[in-house]
């Protein structure tokens, strides 16, 4: 059975951790860490596109008016 258990540390410039408090009577042996820490905010704040940016496809021989499926996508229409 697993039991989960919530401590304070540090980390110091070494790369240690460092317990802040100590940890409650725990058995000997192998223990599987999960750190959360604060991130600091990316710089790279990338902008909207204006719809003007947007990707285009290029319409053709197409000059307005209607435009039929079969145009599109052929003979078959589909």
């Amino acid at each position: 059975m697993l039991s989960a258990i919530k401590l304070k540390a540090r980390i110091d410039a070494d790369r240690r951790i460092e317990l802040r408090e100590p940890p409650p009577d725990l058995p000997e042996g192998e223990v599987e860490l999960i750190l959360l820490y604060e991130q600091a905010a990316s710089q790279d704040k990338r902008q909207a596109l204006s719809p003007l940016d947007w990707p285009v496809l290029d319409g053709g021989r197409y000059l307005g008016g209607t435009l039929r499926r079969e145009e599109i996508y052929g003979d078959d229409g589909r």
